[in-house]
């Protein structure tokens, strides 16, 4: 359960816009830096905190000066303040559940959110008929879900004249934050930053339409409060007046796929200025308040459908995904790699003990979701196992689960994979400790998945390289995850790779649908944008950030 230990009301200013695309920054002071908590010496930190000097990619050769631990906005004003007349260059360190390498520092100064992890608020938007939720940009999505799906909010945190709480604690639904990525110790903050998405992609989307209103410390220390709505590009231009100069900021001109995309800046014309700092890895600001939109949970199916060929479990995904009859909260896609990484845990593990009734020729299979009602259940059930024999399977060979804590067993599942390829390259980084997992989330359009999935299968089993294959496959966005066993099949892991991208970019996609593209994926965007587009990119950032303050190493080469 999350307390509000000390709160200090954020006071919203009425901003007056100049023009539709016009901004006012907020100039604020900051807090005493000799009050704020942090540990200087890059030997103290690497000894006795070495977890912020790397992120869940594994990525070598991290090292800060300084580590930061700022409790509010006041703080994080003063140290960006601080940093800038210094010329020390500043990472931000959300959960670090990253795999891109976005949030290893190689020197200079590491921002920690874990002391930013308060839920602030909590209200109802009249003209959009939906609650939302203020916190801090370092509470994790797990301990926010937690908050809503029991309502533990107080009147203090109350926004807004009418009782919000209140009347939100009588109301008989149960809510949740719609976008669930796998690891749900990840911070919002991060998760906004990377415009992180997940299983519910596929009906929900990605962070970025789930964030209402946001606070951001630019790069000078000045604030900008941005509520969805106020202010919009007008001929591809946003100005934002900062307590010492007018900054003109051009968005880029490049066409963004209509594939699931979490790579480079996002660009739209008439784009709303929170597009800015949603999806651009913390490059352009930090981000120290945020309002999320909630939904009212639903009541789903969850199953796990098995198929002896790949072929017939994209089929059965294509047949889902058009059906007009059923409502599919995810699809998610799992190999024969995966099952048998996971056999490897079934014996320590009591969530996989199933693992052991599976049929031998099982080579895939889809884990979904319906929505349903006492009065839809049969008619569900009959319509899924209609559509599964079609695809050569069927819903007696199934496992589907309605109760809570059985979908839990299945969703734990879902995420031991990672966990298991994740400690498989904990363990050889001990021989080798330059090696590293190459995970990819390219996603393609609809039409070319078949053909992406047979380059990935053909080219993996070519190179006898180990792998496993999951992911998000209602939007034609899996995870290839090879598991290079020495250095030099790291770097035929590497050129494997961007083959991959170049393909995934031929057909229409992204070289990352959610992960973004931090440390090492920089030489991807440039395939995906070429040399003319990342340069707009470098110009958003030049105007926004001049000194390179913020996440210096990533995206750009």
């Amino acid at each position: 359960m999350l307390f509000l230990l000390k709160w200090t009301k954020t006071v919203h200013k009425d901003v007056t816009h100049l023009g539709t695309n016009v901004i006012i920054t907020e100039k604020n002071e900051g807090s005493p830096y000799d009050t704020i908590n942090k540990v200087e010496g890059s030997e103290t930190i690497s000894s006795k905190h070495p977890d912020y000097i790397i992120d869940e990619s594994k990525l070598a050769g991290g090292s800060a000066e300084l580590l930061f631990f700022p409790k509010n906005e006041s703080e994080v004003i003063t140290i960006v303040k601080k940093m800038k007349n210094r010329e020390i260059p500043i990472t931000i360190s959300g959960g670090r559940t990253g795999i891109v390498g976005g949030a290893v520092p190689f020197g200079g100064a590491v921002v920690s959110t874990d002391d930013m992890a308060n839920v602030l608020g909590f209200g109802y938007d009249e003209t959009n008929q939906k609650y939302f939720v203020r916190v801090q940009p370092g509470i994790t999505l797990d301990a926010m879900e937690d908050v809503i799906k029991h309502k533990e909010f107080t009147e203090r945190q109350n926004i807004g004249e009418t009782n919000w709480v209140e009347k939100f604690k009588h109301d008989p639904e149960t809510y949740m934050f719609a976008v669930d990525p796998t690891e749900m110790s990840a911070a919002v903050g991060g998760a906004i930053a990377a415009n992180a998405s997940g299983a519910r992609s596929f009906k929900y989307g990605a962070m970025r339409p789930w964030v209402k209103h946001m606070r951001v410390v630019l790069a000078n220390g000045d604030v900008l409060d941005m509520t969805r709505g106020q202010c919009n590009a007008e001929n591809g231009k946003f100005i934002i007046e900062t307590s010492d100069q007018k900054l003109k900021v051009t968005i880029p001109t490049y066409q963004m796929p209509k594939a699931k995309n979490a790579a480079g800046f996002y660009s739209k014309p008439g784009m709303d200025v929170i597009e800015l700092f949603i999806g651009t890895e913390g490059m352009l600001g930090f981000i120290t308040e945020v309002d999320l939109w909630i939904v009212p949970t639903v009541e789903g199916l969850t199953t796990v459908m098995f198929f002896t060929s790949e072929e017939d479990s994209i089929s059965f995904v294509e047949k889902l995904r058009v059906d007009d009859e059923l409502i599919v909260e995810y699809m998610e896609y799992f190999d024969e790699h995966s099952f048998n990484l996971l056999k490897t845990k079934k014996d320590t593990n009591p969530a996989l003990a199933n693992l052991q009734t599976l049929p031998p020729d099982v080579k895939t299979a889809i884990f979904f979701e319906v929505v349903f009602s006492d009065e839809t259940l049969e008619d569900i059930i009959v319509k899924l196992d209609e559509i599964a024999v079609e695809c050569n399977s069927s819903i007696d060979s199934s496992w589907s689960a309605i109760e809570e804590i059985e979908q839990e067993n299945l969703k734990i599942m879902r995420h031991a994979i990672p966990e298991t390829v994740n400690g498989i390259i904990a363990r050889r980084k001990i021989e080798y400790p330059g090696i590293h997992k190459l995970g990819t989330d390219m996603s393609v359009e609809h039409e070319h998945f078949r053909e992406m999935m047979n380059i990935y299968r053909e080219s993996l089993k070519e190179h006898n390289l180990e792998s496993a294959t999951w992911g998000h496959i209602g939007d034609s966005h899996v995870h290839v995850n090879i598991l290079p066993r020495n250095l030099e099949e790291l770097e035929l892991g590497k050129k494997l790779y961007k083959k991959f991208a170049q393909k995934a970019v031929e057909f229409g996609g992204s070289v990352s649908a959610e992960h973004g593209i931090g440390k090492i994926k920089a030489e991807y965007l440039l395939i995906m944008y070429g040399e003319d587009g990342v340069n707009q990119m470098r110009d958003v950032k030049s105007v926004l950030d001049p000194q390179d303050l913020f996440n210096k190493g990533n995206m750009f080469v």
